[in-house]
């Protein structure tokens, strides 16, 4: 509970800058760039430039959008602009974006993000001792000759962090990530029989200590003295991940598989508010922090007992833009150690 990271929204570039430098001046680790609205290299760049010691990262870039080359390149110049504060976190994304929105190659997302990874981390060594660049995977055929920074990377390491809401991913977290940002609906009793078991399951076929991985664990968090204002919020984020199909083992593994098809359902028809109304109270209170900070510090500490640090994270779907900032500032005085 005395590592923190948050995210940093806003409707504006300023709004965010805002809330970064208010999370440093509270003592927060790290800032998180979301990707789906806006680009999140380009929103941590700016991020960096706005702030001093905290550190920055995103959270999560989708990893097959780009190539290896486009975002070891992104990394390498985002850490050396914020003077080394830069982690690099990225995930898979779903499958019907990534190959209808971006025309990517999904294939095997676990073996494809692990050699995502690998190509990554190859050219940022390379760009460090000034040689050329030779990975051969499943997905990337990399032949870089000829290529050189005139400025040397600031860190021959960016540190890596992946997503992972199933055992799979969080195998391969395990394997080669220097960490593990969860996702926002992840509850203690999944984290503690899915997901730590698969990571540190990961660690140890890898010849891994487990002093060398962070794990960062998300919660949904709305504190509110407005009980019903606060859930109904964090409602909104339980069912725009409900229209995923990807999610549904979270969903059935408490009973909510129903109540997630419902929600996809009123979604292909365009009802937005009918999405939200299939979500019953009980299933916002099972995977988000909801009312006073009393009530939503209990909440986070069942799942920060499994974490090296946490990641409350305000409700972010189909709410005003004001109302996600009030919920990140409450976060921030909340559980920001202060500063120093």
């Amino acid at each position: 509970m005395e590592r923190v990271s948050v995210g940093v929204m806003g409707k504006t570039p300023g709004d965010m800058a805002k809330l970064a430098r208010k999370a440093e001046a509270g003592g927060i680790e790290s800032v998180w760039a979301i990707e789906l609205f806006r680009n999140a290299f380009t929103q941590t760049t700016y991020i960096s430039t706005e702030t001093e010691t905290v550190d920055v990262g995103t959270a999560i870039a989708w990893g097959f959008v780009r190539s290896p080359m486009t975002m070891a390149m992104s990394a390498m110049d985002i850490d050396e602009i914020s003077g080394g504060r830069f982690r690099l976190g990225l995930g898979p994304g779903v499958k019907r974006l990534n190959e209808t929105w971006h025309n990517a190659e999904y294939g095997r997302p676990a073996p494809h993000l692990r050699e995502t990874i690998e190509a990554v981390r190859a050219i940022i060594a390379a760009a460090a001792a000034v040689e050329p660049v030779a990975f051969k995977g499943e997905y990337y055929d990399l032949d870089i000759k000829g290529w050189y920074r005139s400025t040397p990377p600031l860190r021959a390491e960016i540190p890596i962090y992946t997503a992972a809401v199933q055992k799979g991913m969080a195998r391969m977290a395990g394997d080669v990530a220097d960490g593990l940002i969860g996702h926002p609906l992840c509850s203690a009793t999944w984290i503690e029989r899915e997901i730590v078991p698969a990571f540190e399951l990961g660690l140890s076929r890898s010849n891994r200590d487990r002093s060398d991985f962070t794990y960062l664990p998300t919660v949904t968090v709305a504190i509110d003295d407005d009980y019903q204002r606060g859930l109904d919020a964090a409602r909104r984020t339980v069912a725009f991940y409900s229209t995923v199909k990807t999610y549904m083992p979270l969903y059935e593994f408490h009973g909510f598989g129903q109540n997630a098809a419902d929600a996809a359902a009123a979604f292909k028809r365009g009802d937005i508010d009918g999405v939200a109304a299939a979500i019953p109270d009980e299933m916002v209170e099972t995977y988000c922090a909801v009312g006073t900070p009393d009530q939503a510090r209990a909440k986070v500490e069942e799942v920060a007992q499994f974490a090296d640090a946490i990641f409350p994270g305000a409700p972010t779907y189909f709410i005003p833009d004001e109302q996600v900032t009030e919920y990140s500032e409450k976060i921030i005085e909340v559980f920001g150690p202060g500063p120093g």
